[in-house]
């Protein structure tokens, strides 16, 4: 075991007897100790870097006590995170199956303003530009017409941290209501982003955002001024593991998007820093692997894994990319056109690929037996396909990004029905499926920026029911079901569950500033992300995180997916595989319903009803 000089004040004592909890995984070891200070400890988060690998271990204090399991040998820094406290930074060994007491002690300290959102905001250098909601927003017509046409996407500190004269906004509006290119996502032609906005609403905005947004404004952020409600004994039982991926000469500025999981245990992960990536990680070991998309500008947004362990992938200028891990070789499904590209791909269970096409407002298809791609166009303009799931029927669900929809696609059919939303105008990224086949929907974006929302489809009736989630500026990104039933939100700067049986949500705070874009629930319960934010503007570089919420029931630091887990709809084919050959795929260009396409007839009204808050948390 390498030796070094451990800090002063560190308390280190090997135990006798291991702590309470489950045993370890063979080979890891355990961690604890007490956390004093002069007031309350409650969800102080500790985390402890094991700096040979990159790997760090992230629990809550609990009843004046913390506790880490299954944590790889090495050397070991220690840092404490909460509002008020603080203490220095301790180090220690840990050996293989090694047991350790860490002792903790706090100091009060002054607390420095800190600004909502999963962004670090480098524009941001002072406490001055931190500032509260109401003082930002002044109310009036102008900030009703901000609030549905640019906070519902961009969230609250992104129009704050850009002020400019009038005439630079002017063509910002422009910009996003005519058509014209979609910079950096290679949209040549189409409908414009949001529809065309009225000269009288184009005035009145304009004034808003002169007023409160001009070239004579600092940059500004807004205030994080109200916690989230936190549930000790939950957080007592919790654990994160976050696997870093530095930054490098070669990788200046990773940041990561997404995570799967193949069948032998191990995380796949899009990276789309420069150079992009497809990153193999091996939880049981922090082992990962980088394969180059040999292309600079694919920048690879979603994925999934193939029964030979080929990895499928969406990305830019291509419908679709698969890689075989073995050779490194791809095959290449170009776009005919620019801004056709793939989004987020999914299997059913015949073995077929589906996957969005946001830009270009398409939904795709792969069709296995025929090595083939098809693309259907969306009856709604400017819809921009975001997130997509295939529910227990092998039905398609999907989210409109921009017109506030949850839409359901019968690949028999071929019939489009869409459910508009009750919080309308939002921004939606990404549903799930609970396991009764209901889809659940995050809304990111909502007028205000204030509330985060969730809701419920019934799919057998169409009643939409939406909840919102009891911390502010929350924008939840995904929701996805584990085994038993709980729905799991990612937001920002926190990972959150919801009963539905008791309609109460239980936050947990993320180890980094950062937001977690879609999610891979573990057939064990773990649940999996990428601090995208983290790498993309704080510049900690790439990784994935699981989030344990019981770290005693870990059987295994591998990632499985469930036989129920609708992600994992490729493990039900049976069929034959063609092998990676490392050549282009031909598409015929225009989407199969070109010429029958029309706006699909909204579901029937349903009854619709938001619920609030019970509690804040579950018991």
């Amino acid at each position: 075991m390498t030796q070094f000089k451990i800090s002063v004040c560190l308390l280190v004592t090997l135990l006798a007897v291991a702590p309470a909890g489950a045993d370890p995984v063979p080979g890891l070891s355990q961690v604890e100790g007490s956390v004093t200070a002069p007031k309350s400890v409650a969800g102080t988060k500790v985390t402890l870097k094991n700096i040979d690998r990159n790997v760090s271990y992230t629990v809550f204090a609990a009843k004046g006590r913390y506790r880490a399991v299954n944590m790889f040998p090495g050397r070991y820094e220690v840092t404490v995170e909460k509002r008020g406290l603080s203490a220095p930074v301790k180090q220690f060994a840990l050996a293989a199956d090694g047991k350790a007491t860490v002792d903790l002690a706090l100091t009060e300290a002054p607390t420095s303003p800190s600004y909502v959102g999963g962004r670090t905001l480098e524009e941001i250098e002072s406490a001055d530009q931190i500032v509260s909601y109401a003082k930002l927003y002044p109310p009036g017509p102008g900030k009703d017409i901000l609030d549905r046409t640019c906070v519902v996407c961009h969230g609250v500190n992104f129009i704050p941290t850009l002020p400019q004269a009038r005439e630079s906004w002017d063509s910002q509006i422009d910009f996003m209501t005519k058509d014209v290119a979609f910079a950096g996502g290679g949209i040549i032609e189409g409908a414009s982003m949001m529809p065309p906005m009225s000269d009288g609403d184009r005035k009145v905005l304009l004034d808003y955002l002169e007023a409160n947004f001009g070239a004579d404004k600092l940059p500004r952020a807004v205030l994080d001024e109200v916690e989230a409600p936190l549930n000790e004994d939950a957080l007592g039982k919790a654990q994160y593991i976050t696997y870093q991926f530095p930054n490098t000469a070669e990788r200046p500025k990773r940041w990561t998007q997404e995570t799967h999981f193949d069948q032998q245990g191990n995380v796949w992960i899009t990276e789309r820093g420069v150079p992009a990536s497809i990153v193999w990680l091996d939880p049981r070991t922090g082992a990962f692997k980088d394969y180059d998309t040999k292309d600079p500008k694919a920048s690879p947004h979603g994925l999934t894994v193939d029964t030979d362990g080929s990895v499928w992938w969406a990305g830019r200028d291509y419908f679709l990319v698969r890689l075989d891990p073995k050779s490194g070789v791809s095959d290449h499904y170009p776009v005919t056109q620019r801004g056709l590209h793939g989004h987020t791909p999914v299997f059913t269970s015949t073995g077929d690929l589906w996957f969005t096409m946001l830009p270009s407002n398409k939904l795709g298809h792969w069709d296995r037996k025929l090595d083939k791609i098809t693309y259907y166009e969306s009856p709604e303009a400017r819809a921009r396909p975001y997130g997509i799931i295939i529910d227990q029927k092998d039905k398609i669900w999907y989210v409109e990004y921009h017109t506030s929809a949850v839409v359901r696609f019968d690949p028999v059919t071929e019939e489009f029905k869409r459910y508009p939303v009750p919080s309308a105008p939002t921004s939606l990224r990404r549903l799930g499926i609970d396991n009764e086949g209901n889809p659940y929907y995050g809304v990111y974006g909502a007028v205000g920026g204030q509330a985060g929302i969730i809701g419920r489809l019934d799919a057998a009736t169409g009643k939409i029911t939406e909840f919102e989630i009891p911390v502010l500026y929350s924008n939840p990104y995904d929701v996805w079901a584990d085994d038993n039933g709980l729905m799991w939100i990612t937001c920002d700067n926190y990972l959150v569950s919801f009963d539905p049986k008791t309609e109460t949500f239980t936050p947990y705070p993320m180890p980094l500033k950062t937001d977690e874009p879609k999610m891979s629930v573990t057939r064990d319960g773990a649940v999996w992300f990428t601090p995208r934010m983290a790498g993309m503007t704080g510049g900690w570089g790439g990784g994935a995180a699981v989030l344990y919420p019981d770290k005693d029931k870990i059987k295994t630091l591998a990632a499985y997916y469930s036989e129920k887990n609708t992600a994992n709809h490729i493990a039900r084919y049976k069929g034959p595989v063609t092998p990676v050959n490392g050549k282009d795929r031909v598409t015929q260009h225009g989407a199969k319903n070109a010429a029958s396409v029309a706006k699909a007839p909204a579901a029937p009204a349903p009854a619709t009803t938001r619920q609030p808050t019970r509690g804040g948390m579950a018991d």
